[in-house]
């Protein structure tokens, strides 16, 4: 059985985690079914990592952001989302995005590498047929999210990200002590060290410089991050925000999961569309809403306006959608009325997430 804990460090690189770790015994990786090598053991894990300090919640330079605040139980709870505010009129807002694949070469030579044109081919960038409109994922997720307000108010109220600019491979190479590679069936994939590699990702994001008012995107192949051995498995990917010399720059970084590798049929955009629907609705990690208990997963959980976490613990998180003829595995997201405890729910249909497998506001711990 998994239980679900958070975790938080403070300090120069401040990390926020918000991550799925094995309960009283670590389950180890699931056994080969085939191929020479196991399957990527543990469960999904998505945590938030910034660094930078309190100024970076003052810079003035950044993404195009809106305030809005619920209250419960006489407490208000304020938040700060990408765009504009969908109750002030049918607005689009487009995000300049950039992104930044990464070539992760193994010591035993295993090599995974992500892939820009897939990302860029995926309901990401590429318009596919939402319920709540035909357009990109994290603009579908958050007019689901607001749907009562964009069809009262702005029904052509969009946020989207910008014709992406392509940034040369970077070359990641492990050494044996943070790493190793593996395949399973033929598909090979990495298992990494969580804090080797969150620094070396780290210095690799400062040193692109890039500019606080674009979103990154980085994207590995199949990568699997342990936090001290393999048994506290796997961070899929994360997000957050951090200072510059440009101002408060935001990022996502998220692998691309092949087909077939990982039992419970998490795939190709499943992380990726976690991280972006998470950094629309939480940009600088820091919206504070009351601690909420995980489905599936544990009580306690997390206190963060984080909309992929709470379907992650659950069985199958994941719904399927075509761009074209390419089937995807996004995750379902939940609304703002999860965390608000708003009922009726202002979501799409009266659901509690997109694709409703949160059906009733969150329980608080």
């Amino acid at each position: 059985m998994w239980r679900k804990v958070r975790i938080t460090s403070t300090g120069v690189a401040c990390v926020a985690a918000v991550a799925a770790l094995a309960g009283a015994g670590l389950a180890p990786a699931a056994a080969s079914t085939g191929g020479n090598g196991p399957r990527p053991g543990g469960h999904a894990m998505f945590k938030v990592r910034s660094w930078g300090g309190p100024a970076a919640r003052t810079a003035a330079t950044t993404i195009p952001t809106w305030s809005g605040s619920f209250t419960i139980n006489s407490t208000t709870y304020n938040y700060k989302m990408v765009g504009t505010n969908p109750a002030g009129g049918s607005k689009t807002t487009t995000v300049p995005t950039e992104i930044l694949p990464l070539k992760v070469v193994m010591s035993n030579g295993v090599t995974v590498t992500g892939s820009a044109s897939k990302l860029t081919a995926s309901p990401i960038f590429s318009n596919a047929a939402f319920t709540s409109g035909t357009t990109q994922l994290g603009d579908a997720m958050l007019r689901s999210g607001f749907w009562k307000t964009i069809q009262a108010s702005s029904p052509n109220w969009h946020l989207l990200l910008g014709t992406p600019t392509v940034l040369p491979t970077v070359t990641i190479k492990v050494p044996a002590a943070d790493g190793t590679g593996q395949t399973f069936n033929g598909i090979p994939y990495a298992n990494i060290n969580y804090n080797w590699w969150g620094n070396k990702l780290q210095s690799i994001i400062t040193a692109h410089n890039f500019s606080a008012t674009t979103l990154p995107l980085i994207v590995s192949g199949s990568t699997f991050l342990y936090i001290g051995s393999t048994s506290d498995c796997c961070v899929y990917g994360y997000h957050g925000a951090y200072t510059s010399a440009s101002g408060h720059n935001t990022y996502a970084f998220a692998n691309w999961i092949a087909a077939g590798l990982v039992s419970n049929g998490n795939a190709d955009v499943y992380t990726m569309s976690h991280e972006v629907s998470e950094w629309a609705a939480d940009p600088f990690v820091n919206n504070v809403v009351p601690t909420w208990n995980q489905p599936d997963g544990s009580t306690c959980f997390n206190s963060l306006l984080e909309v992929g976490d709470p379907v992650e613990a659950m069985p199958k998180p994941w719904y399927t959608i075509k761009v074209g003829t390419v089937t995807y595995h996004p995750s379902d997201i939940a609304g703002i009325s999860w965390f608000s405890h708003v009922s009726p729910s202002l979501q799409q249909n009266g659901l509690y997430s997109y694709k409703g497998y949160l059906k009733t506001p969150n329980t608080t711990c």
